[in-house]
């Protein structure tokens, strides 16, 4: 595997350079990543939710970027070497985190599961660019009454300013080396203890400005020099604050919060001997969160005929169970419509824009029944035909 990273970091920093004369873009191929607005993130065998899981990574686990395609990135896990594509919704940048003087801002949602719209231009009737969740990072470019003009990942677009959280460059984190010995501590090349290079080093007492915090390492900057530290041999001094102001929002983010809820349900399992699986994700190939018995009772997110999204209030956790072995109470129906605007929804046989047939155009006010639901893509059925539509569109 040690040989793989080298390679893989080798690779991608010759074709960094290769770059060089192009127009910059909000990561460039070697570039790192943290995974963000997210517990947990999938690394897929390819550019979308339909291809296989070959790993999960947790929030804040470094990746290094080694392609793009859609709003996909492909990535090299730093911990392991694994190589595939994740969603570049749940990854910020190291790139994005250095912005030579610009604003920047990070989506800040008050209630962690929702995303925000990307709109094309500053009304909630325009058309929806890309949905981001809270974590992910961007650039404003202006501000237009109660939006803001950003950059995010390459795509300009609007964010309402309720729903994020600016920074101006000059209330930046600041930290202080603080090693256990009197020795110096490195400023590595890339977010690894064995597979990076030396760029410089400081003595302890030493202030850096962080730049972006990752599991493990964090990057940082050093009288202009940029690169990565063990984050466990840095301090914030107690002057260090975010600064960060916003319309609506002040401070850090704010926290995570129960999610929004729609009646209740019980674990109903036919076997009273057996327990029914919680899941990650509605798969039943998903990893497993936890297993409950009948009678245990959770609140219902998004109810599905095939997969319910539950909330467990007295552990907070969430994921989804297999609808079939649950008893919903009246309040949670899988039955929704068709709501954007005069206009109508493509009804796609994929969980994809690109990759996907159009079935049919339904238009607001189409009822349909809810399969699957999904944070950004929900399996519906209509007219006895299954397939999806964006989740934003169903109410």
């Amino acid at each position: 595997m040690k040989n793989l990273l080298k390679t893989c970091i080798l690779m991608a920093l010759c074709l960094a350079l290769l770059l060089s004369t192009c127009p910059a873009s909000a990561a460039s191929y070697g570039d790192f990543a943290i995974v963000t607005g997210s517990g947990t993130l999938n690394l897929r065998q390819g550019p979308g939710t339909e291809f296989d899981r070959l790993y999960t990574a947790k929030r804040n686990d470094w990746v290094m970027i080694l392609g793009e395609s859609g709003n996909w990135y492909q990535v090299m896990v730093m911990d392991n070497g694994k190589v595939g594509y994740m969603s570049k919704n749940y990854l910020s940048s190291a790139n994005e985190s250095t912005t030579g003087g610009q604003t920047t801002g990070v989506v800040s949602n008050p209630v962690a599961t929702q995303y925000l719209n990307l709109r094309q231009y500053p009304s909630l009737s325009a058309p929806v660019l890309g949905i981001y969740y809270n974590g992910a990072t961007f650039t404003v470019l202006s501000s237009v009454d109660n939006w803001y003009q950003v950059n995010i990942y390459g795509q300009t677009g609007y964010f309402m300013k309720n729903y994020v959280t600016v920074a101006s460059p000059s209330a930046q984190k600041t930290a202080v080396i603080s090693a256990p010995n009197s020795g110096k501590t490195n400023l590595r090349s890339a977010p690894s203890m064995t597979d990076s290079t030396i760029l410089s080093q400081y003595p302890n007492g030493t202030k850096v400005q962080v730049l972006l915090e990752g599991n493990k390492f964090w990057r940082v900057s050093v009288n202009g020099k940029v690169g990565y530290m063990d984050k466990s041999l840095l301090k914030y001094s107690a002057s260090s604050a975010t600064g960060s102001t916003s319309s609506g929002n002040t401070g850090t983010p704010a926290p995570a919060q129960k999610p929004a809820t729609k009646g209740y349900a019980y674990v109903n399992n036919p076997i009273a001997t057996q327990v029914l699986n919680l899941r990650e994700q509605a798969s039943a190939t998903s990893r497993v969160i936890a297993q409950y018995k009948n009678g245990v009772r959770f609140q219902v997110i998004s109810p599905g005929e095939v997969w319910t999204k539950v909330y467990g209030s007295a552990t907070g956790n969430v994921g989804y169970m297999m609808t079939k072995y649950l008893t919903l109470n009246g309040t949670a129906s899988t039955i929704k419509t068709i709501q954007n605007g005069n206009t109508y929804v493509n009804f796609r046989s994929a969980p994809s824009v690109s990759a996907s047939t159009v079935y049919a155009r339904l238009y607001t006010g189409t009822p349909i029944t809810v399969l699957t639901p999904g944070d950004q893509w929900t399996q519906i059925r209509y007219n006895g035909q299954t397939g999806y539509v964006m989740t934003q569109f169903l109410k």
